[in-house]
């Protein structure tokens, strides 16, 4: 039995099952008390008797590197309470024997797709949620990216027009108009003056809204495209799960690589997609992430001896 959690900004997904598959699961908000959120997950686990493994995926920033002293903690989160809480730490304080694995929530739901969603058969993706935040993960060669610390897709500067730069600085605490402060939900319901579900086919905001979305996100991907070189690209969240974004930005991605890059897939509309996998995105990948600490912490090292080894490295079916 293996367990996983994705820990969003605004909710908490627990759930227990095999590999690929959940056989059960809670939601519930995250809250601002990290210690009454960890505390009900942990009794979610122990009410399915001892786990194997247990994969978590959290929001950011966070510590995601196994080699890290501070690995399993949220950083520097904005979120109030959540900034230096030990997630990892609490976690196995509560499930003694159960093997843990922690990274980033968009790597784990990257994973979860690559494995046993739209990426299925490929060896590198990019996944992207557009809601509240806009957070990016990747998957290359079938390993979880990290460097510094881990991937921020949506921090990076897109081009802007001067006269849309002049309507709207954006509202990233950090960086003003970076992705997520032009292009989240939040940033949409600034600039339009409405949340964007409410702004309908009939609003005369409605096709000028959806244009300058694309337009963003066509940017973004440009730049994901040409320094990582997904073979996909998944979107998901609740601003980027809308077929008419994804109708309207693929052939601005296309045009904006003007055939640079020359495969056939760049021009196929299955290059970028929503998830196959739905809202069990970061779940699935969370019980992949369990699976394969499972199966690394079985492993000998050089010296015969059980090891963990890396969180990143792929494991063979």
């Amino acid at each position: 039995m293996l367990g996983g959690i994705e820990f969003g900004g605004t909710k908490t997904v627990c759930v227990v099952g095999e590999r690929g598959h959940v056989l059960d699961e809670v939601r519930f908000p995250t809250g601002d008390d990290p210690a009454a959120n960890l505390a009900r997950c942990a009794d979610f686990f122990r009410s399915h008797g001892a786990l194997e493994g247990l994969g978590v995926g959290a929001f950011g920033p966070c510590d995601p590197d196994p080699r890290s002293a501070t690995y399993g903690t949220i950083t520097t989160t904005p979120k109030p309470g959540w900034a230096g809480t030990d997630v990892l730490g609490s976690l196995a304080a509560a499930l003694p024997g159960t093997v843990l694995a922690f990274d980033t929530d968009v790597n784990v739901a990257a994973l979860g797709e690559l494995v046993h969603g739209a990426g299925r058969g490929l060896h590198s993706l990019v996944y992207l949620t557009i809601g509240t935040g806009i957070g990016g993960g990747l998957v290359a060669d079938g390993r979880l990216v990290h460097g510094l610390v881990h991937p921020e897709m949506g921090h990076i500067r897109l081009p802007r027009p001067p006269a849309e730069s002049a309507r709207f600085p954006g509202i990233c605490p950090f960086h003003g108009d970076c992705f997520e402060g032009v292009a989240a939900g939040p940033a949409l319901e600034a600039r339009w003056g409405s949340p964007a579900q409410d702004i309908g086919v009939d609003d005369p905001r409605h096709a000028a809204m959806w244009e300058l979305e694309a337009r963003y996100l066509a940017a973004a991907l440009h730049a994901y495209v040409c320094i990582v070189s997904p073979q996909r690209i998944v979107v998901g969240g609740g601003v980027g799960e809308n077929d008419e974004l994804l109708m309207r930005t693929r052939p601005l991605l296309r045009e904006s690589l003007a055939g640079y890059v020359d495969h056939l897939a760049v021009n196929r509309p299955d290059f970028v997609v929503t998830p196959a996998l739905g809202n069990r995105s970061g779940a699935i990948g969370a019980l992949e992430l369990a699976y394969r600490a499972v199966v690394e912490a079985a492993l000998p090292d050089q010296r015969g001896t059980p090891t963990r080894g890396h969180l990143s490295d792929p494991v063979a079916d």
